[in-house]
């Protein structure tokens, strides 16, 4: 596919070559032999599912030889039809060796494009097949056509004598027809293997907005944290500074006049000295703990709940020592999460107790805190209460998506679903789609 100067796709013109003219006959051929093969072992294994689970000695192997011709296929539409096959996203497996190899056959069982794949391989194989087989009866017929008109002259059919040169037309006309069958069965190939193996522009178009929408998220809630942090250090800490500055100078000037008050105000600036440490080291801890780095997430929520101005239930699932790891990513939006709900807990909710739960699975990390409260909490983007703004914002910066229910007088409920991995960009030989919903 190449561009054109005005920026614009342009598709490739379909072309008949001796080479797709071929792919027909060897479809006519498959009809004849594997395509009912095939069908045979899939009807075969499905019927034995139920005799005590016998049919996947025939179904696994069957599934294992569609993964192979999936990939033939998708190589046969770049190399005979010249299409530009678009893969969607697929997870790969973290393990090596066998387990890692099932694992990623597993994974590859699970994606639409692989089932795609089997279906264009059969419906390909019947249509060529069903184009060729009625090519090869036209030119039989225009064989014996031509052979009638060579050994014995006119034709008599009823009472109408057919004549040579008609039985020489028919027999052209057969011949044609052949041809024209195989050109239309190859056209019918191409036309299966783009619909249903190649992709199309809606696949990038869609691909292209999911990385947007989550860049737009990412650049959303770096807008807020930093709004946050301005926030903090002009109405918190740069007051106390001032005030800090304003002291020390109030008993430098006193130190020889009225050395008692300057000690007793040097004292008060010690004090306020610490206590503006304390709301740095606060301030830190907003941008990323250091007990998520040194100790990980489960201390880190713990040290939160803690801290709560409310009682908060606890429950933390990561999947025990053997689990992979959490990334630094995840694992600080997960914190930020429960933070920030916290917080909104204690200012707005006038809640008696909370529920945290962190669970984790193969694909996503799901945080869900509830509350008791008044209930009513909204997401706001009018620079006024904008917590939630900017909760969703880090939680779509992920791929993922966060869920506010809040209804009056009956608590709220966050669910943030976090998936675990990054959506892959495409491959010229990939497509996630993430939603959110405004509430």
């Amino acid at each position: 596919m190449t561009v054109s100067p005005a920026g614009r796709a342009d598709r490739p013109r379909p072309r008949l070559e001796p080479a797709s003219i071929a792919s027909v006959a060897v479809g006519g051929i498959l009809l004849c032999t594997w395509f009912w093969v095939s069908l045979s072992l899939l009807i075969t294994g499905l019927g034995g599912l139920p005799a005590l689970g016998s049919g996947l000695l025939l179904l696994i192997p069957w599934l294992l030889m569609m993964q192979v011709v999936v990939r033939i296929e998708r190589r046969r539409a770049v190399a005979i039809h010249g299409l530009r096959v678009i893969l969607p996203a697929q997870r790969r497996s973290r393990r090596q060796g066998t387990s890692g190899w099932l694992q990623d056959r597993w994974y590859e069982l699970g994606s639409g494009a692989f089932w795609r794949g089997v279906l264009h391989h059969h419906l390909a194989i019947l249509v060529t097949g069903l184009f060729f087989l009625a090519s090869v009866a036209l030119l039989w017929a225009g064989w014996t056509i031509a052979e009638t008109a060579i050994a014995t002259g006119p034709v008599q059919i009823g009472t109408r004598e057919i004549s040579r040169i008609a039985l020489a037309v028919f027999s052209s006309a057969s011949v044609l027809l052949a041809a024209a069958m195989l050109a239309l069965g190859a056209l019918a190939d191409r036309g299966l293997a783009r619909g249903l193996i190649s992709g199309s522009e809606d696949d990038l178009r869609e691909q292209v907005a999911e990385l947007a929408e989550r860049r737009q998220g990412a650049v959303d809630a770096a807008a807020q944290e930093r709004l946050r942090i301005e926030r903090d250090l002009h109405d918190g800490v740069q007051p106390r500074l001032v005030n800090l500055a304003m002291t020390l100078g109030i008993a430098r000037g006193a130190i020889r006049a009225d050395p008692e008050r300057a000690e007793r105000l040097v004292g008060e600036a010690h004090a306020e000295a610490k206590a503006v440490m304390t709301d740095l080291r606060q301030l830190a801890r907003g941008i990323h703990p250091a007990v998520l780095t040194d100790r990980g997430l489960d201390a880190a929520l713990s040290a939160l709940a803690a801290r709560s101005q409310i009682p908060v239930a606890l429950d933390v699932d990561l999947g025990g020592p053997a689990a992979p790891a959490l990334d630094r990513e995840r694992e600080a939006v997960a914190y930020f999460v429960v933070a920030e709900a916290l917080t909104n807990i204690a200012k707005h909710a006038a809640a008696t107790r909370a529920e945290v739960t962190v669970t984790r699975d193969e694909d996503s990390l799901q945080v869900r805190i509830r509350d008791d409260g008044r209930g009513g909490a909204r997401v706001h983007r009018d620079g006024l209460s904008t917590g939630l703004a900017g909760l969703t914002d880090r939680v779509r910066a992920t791929g993922g998506a966060l869920e506010v229910v809040s209804s009056a007088g009956e608590g709220t409920a966050l669910r943030a679903d976090i998936p675990l991995t990054s959506s892959p960009t495409p491959r010229t030989l990939p497509r996630t789609t993430t939603e959110e919903t405004s509430r």
